[in-house]
């Protein structure tokens, strides 16, 4: 085989697994937009549907020492339409191991044990 077409080759593998990875990303955030409107709904808050945004992408090993993509995402909430506080929802795989807002009258933390999960 000459070295052009294992470069086409390998540019066009490449080129297959940046596509791949940027749809995945958009499956994910389309979750996280979906996990955050009911965990918002429940604890009778707004979410601002187009602030979810991804803040970080890491490896990590969940329970059965699998490697899974930890993403945080940041967006924003308000509580009566006026105010907008923070917030950020942490994936592990499909599982929502923390949620946090940044509310005026104080932090508002849920971990995995205190969350449903949604599927």
């Amino acid at each position: 085989m000459s070295n052009e077409f294992m470069n086409s080759l390998l540019f066009l593998m490449l080129l297959a697994i940046i596509v791949w990875f940027w749809q995945a990303n958009l499956r994910y955030r389309e979750y996280a937009v979906r996990q955050c409107k009911k965990i918002c709904h429940e604890m009778n808050l707004q979410l601002l549907d187009q602030t979810v945004a991804l803040t970080s992408l890491k490896f990590r090993k969940d329970q059965n020492r699998k490697i899974k993509t930890l993403r945080r995402y940041s967006f924003e909430i308000s509580m009566d339409g006026a105010n907008r506080c923070r917030g950020y929802i942490i994936l592990l795989g499909l599982n929502i191991i923390h949620t946090e807002f940044d509310l005026p009258d104080g932090p508002v933390i849920l971990q995995k044990k205190d969350l449903i999960t949604y599927h």
